[in-house]
């Protein structure tokens, strides 16, 4: 028997996530051109369906860390959706719907070693390799190892990575003194009512794992 839909619209208008961040002493978190880190992340639109294969699109930053007790990154987030059309006995699209993960660590040449970075469970996947069995949201949580942005809403500052110092200095004038984190969303298209929407993903650097 074929499942049934989770929604039961025919279009779905594209969407951004925006990432910003912020910083404290001894740490510096930039985008990797050493800049304010401040990007959108657009989806295209998508097509309504029973696809197995999610939509992602990724964010890079880098941290700078020369406190002895090492860091940690925070994350909060906010989320919203406006309908264009009656749901009708539908779904909205949900921060549920969205996966995040930390899919890539990497280390400058300066960077001190060996290293300990630890990202915290269920964010450790990529939400762009799930296979969805069903035409609906693959993304089962942060407790069963999917984490959505659902998560760090519902977890304000929720810790997603720490690890020990990172370089003997914080300076951007430096080379090669940073680690370069990518963060990872995916988005299962399905028939969701038509909409727009939005959301904001704060990322803060602090002392200490």
């Amino acid at each position: 028997m074929i499942p049934p839909l989770r929604f039961n619209a025919l279009v779905y208008a594209a969407t951004i996530i925006l990432v910003l961040a912020a910083g404290s002493q001894a740490q510096v978190i930039t985008n990797t051109s050493d800049g304010a880190l401040s990007a959108s992340i657009p989806f295209a639109n998508l097509t309504p369906g029973r696809s197995t294969t999610p939509s992602s699109t990724q964010i890079q930053f880098q941290l700078r860390d020369s406190n002895n007790a090492g860091y940690h990154v925070e994350a909060s987030a906010v989320f919203s959706a406006t309908t264009s059309s009656a749901v009708a006995g539908g779904a909205t699209i949900a921060a549920s719907d969205i996966g995040i993960g930390i899919t890539s660590i990497t280390r400058g040449s300066s960077v001190i070693t060996p290293r300990t970075d630890s990202i915290t469970a269920g964010l450790n996947y990529d939400p762009g390799s799930v296979i969805a069995t069903n035409g609906l949201t693959p993304y089962t949580g942060i407790g069963s190892g999917k984490a959505t942005l659902a998560d760090i809403i519902a977890n304000p500052s929720i810790k997603i990575l720490s690890g020990p110092r990172i370089a003997s200095n914080e300076s951007t004038s430096t080379p090669n003194n940073a680690i370069t984190v990518t963060i990872t969303f995916g988005l299962l298209g399905q028939f969701f009512t038509p909409a727009t929407f939005s959301g904001t993903l704060t990322l803060t650097i602090k002392n200490g794992q």
